[in-house]
């Protein structure tokens, strides 16, 4: 039963961060954005992949996905793991999005309080709701790279890193 719920969970948190994931590229985020500061994410990975690493690596690091989703407009596929998925586009990591035993570069794993996070990566961070879960968000406006981790009632349920991407508009300095 306790396995079926953490499913559930995995499935809504990642349809959260994916289907809508593109979200945080939309232009309400772009105003948020100006009264945050920068905080450098460049160290962020799992295991030896990072955002722009090439497909190939990922397969090679994770072995071959339980699934994979496959969406024609824009061109992306999504491969699936046990507690984590990574989002392929022109045959590049742009993100990926896991709970489980995984854990940040600086530490940060899923039952992790909002205070952990917090005090882990600095004052430096946003805050929203979305799809019951409150979200604390970073953004590395140098590399154009964006993290956040959704709780449910004060608990790290799961993590997304991210390239911010806009083609209409630059991230505000």
């Amino acid at each position: 039963m306790k396995r079926i719920k953490l499913e559930i969970w995995f499935v809504i948190i990642c349809i959260y961060i994916f289907a809508a994931g593109c979200e945080i590229n939309s232009v309400d985020k772009y105003e948020l954005f100006k009264s945050i500061e920068s905080t450098d994410l460049s160290g962020e990975h799992m295991n030896s992949v990072s955002l722009s690493t090439q497909e190939e690596v990922v397969l090679i690091s994770f072995g071959e996905p339980e699934k994979v989703h496959e969406i024609a407009n824009p061109k992306t596929k999504y491969l699936v793991y046990d507690d984590i998925e990574f989002g392929i586009e022109n045959n590049e990591v742009f993100g990926y999005f896991f709970t489980g035993d995984k854990s940040t570069a600086k530490g940060i794993s899923k039952g992790d309080s909002r205070d952990k996070v917090m005090e882990t990566y600095g004052p430096k961070y946003y805050e929203r709701t979305d799809t019951d879960s409150d979200i604390i968000g970073y953004l590395d406006k140098h590399h154009g790279i964006n993290l956040e981790f959704s709780f449910h009632e004060n608990n790290l349920v799961g993590t997304a890193f991210k390239k911010i991407v806009n083609k209409n508009r630059s991230i505000p300095n």
